[in-house]
């Protein structure tokens, strides 16, 4: 299945694709570095995850922190 797990900021702008590819079912676990795409460190601050899939999707706060 497709998965997109995308990170926003508070403005709602994507800072960050961590996975846009076909997965399997099952437990999976992504690590964020706290860099945008561009690979730049971001501020702290609170951020935005969501991931989706054809007939899921999940939006979530997080805290970064330095």
């Amino acid at each position: 299945e497709y998965i997109n797990l995308n990170i926003y900021n508070m403005v709602g702008q994507k800072i960050k694709t961590l996975k846009a590819e076909n997965m399997a079912a099952g437990y999976h676990s992504v690590v964020w570095n706290g860099t945008n795409n561009d690979g730049k460190l971001v501020s702290a601050g609170m951020y935005f995850y969501s991931i989706q899939s054809n007939n899921f999707k999940k939006t979530k706060k997080m805290l970064f922190l330095k």
